[in-house]
């Protein structure tokens, strides 16, 4: 996986040797038993399982690395999913339509045998890594060489399964050094030998028992060999008179019309089944390291498809054949598709299409479609959703297919929708995978954010006036005359100041006793208090006597305010934002040692439970904190805010002392 420095490539699975299969003909439709179990083609031929690239933090030789070396598959079944064969994954699947940007690609590769538990996932980590100790079990391992690993790319998932030759080569694990090793060996191996992997399409599907339903096979081939300047391997790995060979079921018909490649040849078999035989060119694709590795492997699948039409049917499950490639025509397949599994209903039940996979992000209105549902009868339709799979249908029943439903949470399961045609009602659940996405913290500002009140003791009847200015003006003024009773409960105030610690600003107090009514002696005094109160509630009060024999006004003014509030306390303020309905909570660095953390439940009373839909979203939180420094700055502050689902945001500001 060439990703990061170290020598990595991308993708193959560990699985048990399988024995080549010969033409595989196909009885009629046996009852289906439960077995407790769902296999991976199955479940995404439901569009029940996800397979994405992800990154990986771990530690390698004592360095912390954070790389795309995982692949999450994940289980929306309500049962486990077995992976029962080496899993071949392509990026750019050869069925993707429309085709995807090419740099928003990731390496291909094999999903060794395992088992995803219900409702769950499972994280296969690169081979390579593995052996050597750094990432633990279970592996895939790399049959892409030059294209880099990407995260966040989900894989089509089309039925291609490992060639049988080269399921030894993954299955004897070793490290002896970067040049011989698993890994080491199956790059090898792509470079000496054709390597064609087969795919078959769709992978489940459901019909009606009625003769006559028609299903539209598609078949790919892709020979993911690699002709190479940068060694000396000079075998012949292209395939040329290559055999691609697929049976049609006895009793089973083809479209006419529907090739879209008519086949070389047609082999009739005793029990009236067919084998539809093509000769194909498949070359391998000429790749260098010095080619730009953003960009898949310049491989040329083949395609073909037909529509098979089926005759009348008894209700229950049957399998159809697996594709097969013999690329040396010697008649023993060299590799095999999945085999498709189509289920058979009842005559009358409607085929319900729950659309998908989905995928999204908190926050995001996601448009489930059923669309795709049919009645065998022509009946009319009506759909319910349920958007979760936890039983409770989010919708009414209604003859619109589609719906558009709202995830404010990350979630990992299925939506299920029922379809009815008044008689009849069958279910089909959609993967849906909703990531989280992480908060943000915005407009991070230090400011000075008080309101002001004044008290005055002493002499009767004296006045006082109270003015906060700045370069702009005047901030709040307030006027106060000593009158008989307790200086607090005739105290005037104003309301909430906000101004920047970069702004003049001043405070002053003008006290004029000479136009006043004379009350007590000429040495008679007023002391007075200006409170400063601070959004969190505490209050500074800062004092000043003024006495009446002089006979003028008298004024006090406080001219350095930024350093006032510095060493009192100034308010940080700041707009945090989670685009779903996530906890979040806020962490102050304040740089001079100390910090407070903030919790901001969504429903304002209890923490957000796991995966749950609804609450407020986006959130949105102002929040303010109030802290005093030690003038000695510059200080950093660091606003650090999470949700309670691991997203982290930080943001910062320098605070100077000056």
């Amino acid at each position: 996986m060439r990703a990061f420095s170290f020598k990595l490539t991308v993708f193959i699975v560990l699985v048990a040797a399988v024995t080549a299969v010969s033409s595989v003909h196909i009885g009629p439709p046996v009852p289906r038993g439960d077995s407790g179990t769902m296999t991976f083609w199955e479940a995404a031929g439901r569009g029940l399982v996800t397979a994405t690239v992800v990154n990986e933090t771990y530690d390698r030789d004592g360095h912390t690395v954070t790389s795309p070396v995982g692949i999450r598959v994940e289980n929306a079944a309500t049962v486990p999913v077995e992976v029962t064969e080496p899993a071949v994954l392509m990026s750019p699947h050869p069925l993707a339509s429309p085709r995807p940007n090419p740099m928003r690609t990731t390496q291909d590769g094999v999903l060794a045998v395992q088992t995803i538990p219900a409702g769950g996932s499972l994280l296969y980590s690169y081979g390579e890594e593995v052996l050597q100790g750094f990432l633990p079990k279970p592996s895939w391992w790399c049959s892409e060489e030059f294209q880099f690993t990407q995260a966040d790319i989900r894989y089509r998932i089309g039925g291609e399964t490992l060639p049988f030759a080269a399921r030894p080569i993954l299955a004897n694990a070793h490290y002896d050094g970067p040049d011989s090793n698993t890994q080491s060996d199956f790059w090898a191996y792509l470079h000496a030998n054709a390597t064609v992997v087969v795919g078959k399409e769709p992978l489940w599907t459901q019909i009606d028992g009625k003769a006559g339903a028609r299903i539209h096979v598609t078949i790919d081939a892709t020979n993911i060999a690699v002709y190479t300047f940068d060694d000396t391997i000079t075998a012949d790995v292209n395939v040329t008179h290559g055999v691609l060979e697929d049976d049609v079921p006895a009793g089973w018909s083809v479209e006419e019309g529907s090739y879209s490649v008519a086949p070389d040849g047609i082999v009739a078999h005793p029990d009236g089944s067919h084998t539809l035989r093509w000769f194909v060119d498949l070359p391998a694709a000429l790749a260098s390291g010095s080619d730009d590795p953003r960009y898949p492997s310049a491989y040329e699948p083949v395609i073909r498809s037909y529509t098979l039409v089926s005759p009348a049917l008894g209700a229950g499950r049957m399998e159809l054949s697996r594709a097969r490639s013999d690329m040396d025509a010697n008649g023993v397949p060299d590799a095999t598709s999945a085999a498709p599994l189509v289920d058979v209903v009842a005559v009358g039940v409607p085929v319900p299409d729950a659309g998908g996979p989905y995928t999204g992000h908190e926050g995001d209105t996601i448009l489930l479609n059923a669309t795709r549902s049919s009645d065998p009868d022509g009946d009319s339709l009506s759909f319910r959703w349920d958007f979760t799979g936890d039983g409770e249908f989010d919708t009414t029943w209604s003859p619109t297919p589609t719906v558009a439903a709202r995830y404010t949470d990350d979630f990992s399961g299925a939506a299920v929708v029922e379809v009815s045609d008044g008689t009849h009602v069958a279910t089909a659940r959609a993967a849906v995978s909703i990531a989280n996405s992480p908060p943000e913290a915005r407009q991070l500002d230090a400011v000075a954010e008080a309101s002001f009140r004044i008290e005055m003791a002493g002499e009767k009847w004296h006045d006082l006036t109270f003015t906060l200015a700045s370069d702009a003006g005047v901030l709040a003024s307030l006027n106060l005359i000593r009158r008989p009773g307790s200086p607090a409960s005739q105290a005037a105030t104003t309301g909430l100041v906000t101004f920047s610690l970069h702004d003049h600003v001043t405070v002053t107090l003008a006290y004029t006793p000479d136009n006043d009514p004379v009350n007590g002696g000429p040495g008679g005094d007023n002391p007075a208090w200006i409170i400063v109160v601070f959004p969190d509630g505490h209050e500074v009060r800062i004092h000043h006597n003024f006495n009446v024999r002089h006979g003028s006004t008298w004024t006090w003014t406080e001219a350095d305010l930024a350093a006032f509030f510095l060493h009192a306390g100034v308010t940080f303020r700041a707009s945090l934002r989670d685009p779903g309905s996530d906890d979040l909570t806020a962490t102050w660095d304040f740089g001079d040692g100390t910090s407070v953390t903030q919790m901001f439940f969504n429903n304002r009373v209890s923490p957000d439970p796991w995966q749950s839909q609804g609450g407020s979203a986006p959130f949105v939180k102002d929040v303010s904190i109030v802290h005093a420094y030690d003038p000695a700055g510059p200080f950093l502050v660091t606003l650090t805010v999470r949700d309670d689902d691991g997203g982290v945001a930080t943001t910062t500001l320098v605070l100077s002392s000056a």
